[in-house]
């Protein structure tokens, strides 16, 4: 009869909460466009655009109206964006009540926080605009009101990050060139200096900054413009901010900006070509949008057929093509991003009892499921190190092999190897690795306890027996 050899597992999730990380402390690539539909050609697209020319990891900007969160399609189109590269801004907004949006329903913040959080994103930060233009009264319910927006975007930020931390919460891109006529405008500084008056300090409470940073009057302005209602609009509204005390070195994220150019549903020769426009994009990038503090620019629009946004529009008319301006975007070349993800695991199955006899090789097979947000073996190899327990089991870390790509909800088994030692208890501590970095999971502990056979007990007792004897032999 032998004795059970038990390995007990000691599974625990990270307890502390992860401070929010500058996106600028990692390498970025800042070229984005903004997108509104999931559709596969429209993503393929967004990837053409923003990853190309050395670029990789750019950004989308994408709506989720209210009635839209559906959890099923919207995790779908986050894995296309972890496969494709790609880091979604997305940016809330209610459902339409003509051409009025609805203001957010009381609670809805919690309704937003439940379903954002019940998806995996494709990055570590999870960034989230709230709603749009609310200086707009058609943005607002029919009634531009600052002192209101000031209190949801209170309740939606601390919402989300009640949920999760990681959640980079943003303001609405506001219209910078709108006029003070209540109720159906508001501009844009008496509406900041209304909203602190509201909430003091919600500025502070802001992750980042997004800003709407238009070419003005008309969307015909040159990029070497300055000032409000300029491709620099971003650099008024931040000293704006200051003025109102915030002290807070937010990073930018230009969600909005873009010129309206002469093709679209009708022939507009009145506006600049296509091919002027991609000029403009070159100089603004290069000058005004050419500083670390801005994380992203999503020009608006990749693909709209129709008026009023035809005229923005990256794609043709035939809807089978590109216009001047997307090759020229596509042309300049971007820098190699690499955001931050978590990478976790936790065990799926695993041999966790076993008959053993000591001195005996034993196999183990142990199943770990990918539940954090990077394809394991995408850039470094991932294995399983052990980090305790190797010397006295004799176990050796493995590898996965370098061809084999394990997405977040997949799972990789794991053969290892163990050499019964003599009878003792052995702690054992093993981890997953990637780049010799420790996966961000908690270590999986095991003990064990080895115990001699009987018959290698009877035999130890024979030894000890026949020594004894042999002593009162020769002291006798």
């Amino acid at each position: 009869m032998f004795w059970w050899f038990t390995l007990i597992f000691f599974i625990t999730l990270p307890s502390t909460a992860w401070a929010i990380t500058d996106p600028a402390s990692v390498p970025n690539n800042k070229y984005g466009i903004h997108i509104i539909t999931t559709n596969d050609k429209e993503i393929d697209s967004a990837k053409e655009l923003v990853n190309s020319s050395g670029g990789d990891w750019g950004y989308v900007t994408i709506i989720i109206e209210s009635y839209s969160r559906d959890q099923l399609k919207w995790q779908k189109f986050f894995d296309k964006l972890r496969n494709y590269h790609l880091i979604p801004i997305v940016r809330l907004a209610t459902s339409p009540d003509g051409d009025t949006w609805k203001k957010p329903y009381e609670g809805e913040e919690t309704a937003w926080a439940d379903f954002l959080d019940s998806l995996n994103w494709p990055t570590k930060l999870r960034y989230v605009t709230i709603y749009n233009e609310p200086n707009h009264a058609t943005e607002w319910g029919g009634s531009a009101d600052p002192e209101e927006y000031a209190k949801v975007l209170d309740k939606t930020i601390d919402a989300l990050k009640k949920k999760n931390p990681d959640f980079f919460v943003l303001n609405a891109g506001l219209d910078a060139s709108a006029p003070q006529k209540t109720p159906a405008y508001y501009n844009e500084e008496t509406y900041l200096n209304e909203m602190n008056q509201s909430v003091p300090g919600i500025f502070d409470k802001l992750d980042g900054w997004v800003s709407h940073s238009y070419p003005n009057p008309g969307f015909l302005g040159k990029p070497a413009d300055k000032g409000r209602g300029t491709v620099r609009t971003w650099q008024w509204e931040l000293d704006t901010l200051k003025k109102l005390g915030v002290t807070k070195n937010l990073p930018v994220f230009i969600t909005e900006t873009g010129w309206k150019h002469s093709q679209g549903d009708k022939i507009d020769n009145s506006l600049p070509s296509p091919e002027t426009i991609g000029q403009y994009y070159k100089e603004a990038f290069a000058d005004a949008w050419n500083t670390p503090q801005i994380i992203t620019v999503t020009p608006f629009l990749l693909n709209y057929q129709s008026y009023p946004f035809d005229h923005f529009s990256f794609t043709t008319q035939e809807d089978v093509g590109f216009h001047p301006h997307y090759f020229a975007l596509q042309s300049i070349p971007k820098q190699s991003g690499r955001p931050i993800q978590e990478n976790k695991a936790e065990l799926n199955k695993g041999e966790i009892y076993k008959t053993v006899v000591s001195g005996e090789t034993y196999q183990i097979l142990l199943t770990f499921k990918n539940t954090g947000q990077s394809i394991w073996n995408e850039y470094d190899n991932v294995q399983l190190f052990v980090q305790e327990g190797s010397k006295e089991l004799g176990l050796l870390s493995v590898k996965i092999p370098a061809d084999t790509k394990i997405e977040p909800g997949q799972t990789y088994t794991f053969e290892i190897v163990l050499k019964a030692p003599q009878s003792g208890s052995y702690k054992t501590v093993l981890n997953l690795y990637s780049g010799g970095k420790q996966f961000d999971s908690e270590p999986f502990e095991f003990i064990t306890e080895v115990k001699e056979t009987p018959a290698q007990t009877n035999n130890y007792l024979l030894k000890v027996l026949t020594l004894l004897n042999k002593f009162w032999k020769t002291i006798a």
